[in-house]
């Protein structure tokens, strides 16, 4: 008889958790917000404006990681590994 409400305690916490995540997930905002409608739609004025300075700006901090990881990648030694005991 034990063993039974323990299962039935264990499924309710469960189901009490599941509920919990559910509505947390519900609040949850993104990451990064997503463009306005006036950079979506071509609008011109100061929300498109403001829109393609963060583009550009987006871009320039890509462009910048990519040539941060090639010249890591640059450093890297090249060629096979040397041959002997642990290799």
């Amino acid at each position: 008889m034990g063993s039974s409400t323990t299962r039935r305690a264990i499924l309710a916490a469960l189901a009490v958790l599941a509920a919990v995540f559910l509505a947390g997930a519900s609040v949850a905002g993104a990451a990064r917000p997503a463009p306005t409608t006036a950079a979506r739609s071509g609008a011109s004025g100061g929300e498109a404006a403001a829109a393609a300075a963060h583009l550009a700006m987006y871009s320039e901090v890509v462009e910048k990681a990519r040539e941060t990881v090639e010249m890591f990648m640059a450093r890297l030694p090249a060629g096979p590994s040397p041959k002997g005991p642990g290799h």
